[in-house]
């Protein structure tokens, strides 16, 4: 049948696959049949005429005709090239019929009669092209791709010449049988492409397909990729390769029942198990590969080919494959191992019949968790698959092997939740995982357990028993490390929700953490506290401290939980953290959630904690007073704290500051700056100011005792406040000078440009704190480390971070401008305003004499606020 006037001749695209970096492309041979080119149409005309003409060439002898058919060729391609592929040519099927012919008879002359080398020699030197002589095997190749890639009439007549054998006896010649050393290629780049694409055009035609299974061809050349890896021919390897997954895609029932006459499974399982341990790696695991594309690619079709591989031992095969990569992956995953994992988890999923497992959830669960027996997605079939990771992960040291591992279970989770639960009821990996993990790198233990939460985040399941299991391994590893990374995913999990405070509190792990806290403090008081060195990574240290915050979170909203650490007796083991940094803001929070059921008790810790604490231990007392300001807010807090003697126990505190803001500093304050008795003044008065303000009664009794009068008194002894009237100083009329305001002053004492000496500046300070302390708002401006406001320029102290810097000690604060622009401050504690008026006396140097304070000035600042 002659084809239509016009047929589409588009070069079809090559197979992503097959690619040959590193080769220099041959040049494209050109065919010139005159000095200038006419156009397509011309062209394909004098085709058509010389083709007519060479029919009649009927009777003539074969070489005669064969001379003849081949001096079309070149103005056949010539024509194809000039037309984009666009094939304007009524006898386009006549022409492949007797081109195809030729170059099956070319390649059966070629082979006929040598031996397996001289055969390979002969193909190659066919089909290459040469530049100055016979290039008669080139033309027929070239003509029969371009022919191959047009359309299925002419395909057909390409198929019946029975060339696509012969080009597959070809191919497996050059894969199996490579060139000495020092010998040329059979074939050159060019030349190679336009033979494996005119394959890969007859694998896409169902009719092209059935044309390579003729012979015994395919069956030698993928028994060849199994059995001859070390000895075959690099340069063909790739394109072999791409063809037979071309073939493997396009399979239909007489490819696999050609498959299974041949024993091609069975056989490559065989060869493979022989050369597994001697082969690297990355060659063995792409053959099996290839393999397994085969089962692949065939099991919609019919599970003969997996049953093959099945009885054929394939999956011992496949786990000795897999350990081939333990320990040489050097941290990278590479991609035929992860091909072949792939292809693992896909085994996972062939089955003939779901798996049946009894619902055996151990109860309570969180909200929102559901339970489906019914199939919803992707389903695990094929527990013997699932036992190769299973046991690959059991076998394996190597990082790159088992985070894979986990990696694939976590994806089949993905494909269906329910997976986890055919695989746990069944072959429980997840559990006997725990019991190996201490084994693993460091790596494959965070992965482990970031799979662990993905049941509790994702699919919102509480796997009881796995973690039973995880909460051993915590109690009894000697692996510290690991007990690190089990204890922090613990932590993630326990704030996750609360239901996991009572989880882990019937289980017995709040009570191993007690125990294991109550032995590090006994080593700790036994060896004294340890400085906490920042950079240093010490395992036991940070062991101990996520086994503090662990217990923090069990602890939050848990009052249950509380009594169980009190009537562990761990009040007293908790107290000794205190004095370590590292551990000091755990222990707090632990204290604090104490509070809920003796709030005094907490007090007289805390209060304790603060008269012992010595002079340079400033940010201990810093941290204290910042947790007893968060208790103060609770009802409970304000009645404990009076009773627990708190005010009496920061006046004792001011009171060790005595002389810190004197310059020069007394010997005993030498080891603290001004800015930090500043930032120590500020938060102890924030403590005091909560107090009063949150309770009416903690007033009275402030007011009762003569704490006013201690305050002032302590705040005199600071060091900064001079005498009420310093002798010889010099007296100045009003009409000597010119008095400030007392909101410019304030204003000025956290400027960035204060002109005052520190001393002075200090005083200020201090008599802005009480400002904000008399109208009950101190104890809201408690957080002042923060940076100062978006474009305040800090001083240059600040700037330096010298002692005496001031400014950058304290976030922005208040502008006394600000907080009464809406009219006078309310006085909610006029004993406060009292402290203020006994204090502005004292506030006065030499060489400012604006600061002079006399009756009819206090009288000015008095009449700014208003009582309530």
């Amino acid at each position: 049948m002659e084809a239509e006037d016009c047929s589409k001749a588009e070069d079809r695209p090559e197979d992503p696959g097959f690619q040959n970096e590193g080769q220099s492309s041959a040049v494209k041979p050109t065919f010139s049949l005159e000095e200038q080119s006419p156009g397509p149409t011309v062209l394909w005309d004098m085709l058509e005429q010389k083709f007519l003409e060479y029919q009649q060439l009927i009777h003539k002898n074969p070489e005669e005709r064969r001379r003849n058919l081949l001096s079309l060729l070149p103005l056949f391609l010539k024509a194809w090239e000039h037309s984009v592929g666009i094939i304007c040519f009524r006898s386009l099927q006549r022409l492949a019929e007797d081109v195809s012919d030729q170059l099956a008879q070319e390649i059966q002359q070629a082979l006929s009669g040598k031996p397996a080398e001289q055969a390979r020699a002969a193909a190659g030197q066919l089909l290459q092209w040469k530049s100055d002589v016979d290039q008669d095997g080139y033309l027929l190749l070239k003509s029969v791709y371009v022919l191959t890639g047009t359309d299925s009439e002419t395909l057909g007549r390409v198929v019946d010449s029975g060339l696509p054998a012969l080009l597959l006896q070809c191919l497996y010649l050059f894969f199996a049988f490579p060139v000495e050393k020092g010998e040329h290629l059979e074939i050159d780049v060019q030349g190679q492409r336009m033979f494996v694409q005119m394959l890969l055009n007859i694998c896409s035609e169902s009719q092209g397909l059935e044309g390579l299974l003729s012979g015994s061809e395919l069956q030698s050349l993928l028994i060849a990729t199994t059995c001859l890896r070390e000895h075959s021919c690099y340069f063909w390897k790739q394109p072999t390769f791409c063809v037979l997954r071309a073939i493997s895609k396009a399979q239909s029932p007489s490819v696999i029942q050609y498959l299974r006459t041949a024993d091609c499974v069975r056989l490559s399982v065989q060869n493979l198990s022989k050369l597994a341990d001697t082969l690297p790696a990355p060659e063995v695991s792409e053959a099996v590969s290839l393999i397994l594309n085969f089962v692949r690619d065939s099991y919609p079709i019919s599970s003969a080919l997996l049953l093959e591989f099945e009885n054929g031992e394939g999956y011992p095969l496949l786990l000795k494959v897999l350990l081939r990569y333990n320990g040489v992956t050097q941290g990278v995953v590479e991609p035929h191992l992860e091909e072949l994992i792939e292809l693992v988890m896909w085994l996972t999923t062939c089955g003939r019949s779901e798996l049946k497992v009894f619902d055996s959830i151990t109860y309570p669960q969180l909200e929102g968790f559901k339970f489906h027996q019914e199939a919803s997605g992707v389903t695990v079939k094929n527990l013997q698959a699932f036992q190769v990771l299973q046991n690959l992960f059991h076998r394996a040291s190597d990082s790159v092997l088992c985070i894979q591992v986990l990696l694939a279970i976590k994806t089949m989770w993905a494909w269906n939740p329910r997976n986890f639960f055919l695989l746990e009821w069944t072959l429980q990996p997840i559990s006997q995982f725990v019991e190996i993990i201490p084994l693993k790198p460091t790596p494959v233990q965070e992965h482990f357990f970031q799979l662990l939460e993905t049941l509790v985040f994702k699919l919102l399941y509480v796997p009881h028993e796995v973690l039973a299991k995880v909460q051993g391994l915590i109690k009894d590893s000697q692996e510290l490390s690991c007990t690190l990374v089990a204890l922090r995913s613990i932590l993630r999990i326990t704030a996750s929700d609360r239901l996991f405070t009572d989880i882990f509190r019937d289980s017995g792990l709040l009570g191993l953490l007690l125990a294991q806290l109550r032995k590090q403090a006994k080593i700790m008081r036994k060896s004294g506290n340890k400085e906490c060195s920042p950079g240093v990574q010490d395992l036991e240290r940070e062991l101990t401290c996520v086994m503090l915050k662990t217990v923090v979170a069990l602890l939050q909203g848990s009052v249950r939980n509380a009594v169980v650490l009190k009537d562990h007796g761990m009040v007293p083991f908790i107290k000794i953290f205190l004095d370590d940094e590292c551990y000091r803001g755990s222990a707090l929070s632990i204290l604090e959630q104490l509070s809920v059921i003796n709030a005094e008790e907490y007090m007289s810790i805390i209060v304790g904690a603060l008269c012992s604490s010595t002079q340079g231990e400033l940010q201990l007392k810093l941290d204290l007073l910042k947790s007893l300001l968060r208790i103060l807010e609770t009802p409970k807090g304000h009645a404990a704290f009076r009773v627990s003697s708190g005010f009496n126990g920061l006046l004792s505190l001011l009171s060790d500051l005595e002389g810190s803001l004197q310059l020069p500093a007394v010997t005993t304050c030498s080891a603290v700056s001004p800015s930090q008795t500043l930032e120590l003044v500020l938060h102890t008065l924030c403590v005091v100011s909560a107090a009063l303000h949150l309770d009416p009664v903690n007033k009275h009794f402030f007011r009762s005792n003569g704490l006013f009068e201690k305050l002032a008194e302590d705040l005199c002894l600071l060091g900064c406040f001079g005498a009420p009237e310093e002798e010889g100083a010099q007296r100045y009329s009003s009409s000597d000078m010119k008095a400030r305001p007392f909101v410019d002053l304030l204003s000025g004492a956290f400027s960035s440009s204060c002109q005052f000496p520190p001393r002075v500046q200090s005083c200020l300070q201090i008599l802005s704190f009480l400002e904000s302390m008399a109208g009950g708002t101190l104890h809201l401006h408690r957080d002042l480390m923060e940076p100062s406001k978006a474009g305040q320029v800090p001083s240059l102290d600040a700037r330096k971070g010298e002692p005496g810097s001031r400014q950058g000690k304290f976030k922005q604060w208040p502008d006394p401008e600000e907080r009464m622009d809406e009219g006078d401050v309310t006085i909610m504690h006029p004993g406060i305003i009292c402290i203020m008026v006994r204090l502005l006396p004292r506030l006065y140097l030499g060489d400012h004499p604006q600061l002079l304070w006399n009756a009819g000035t206090c009288g000015n600042f008095v009449r700014t606020f208003t009582l309530p």
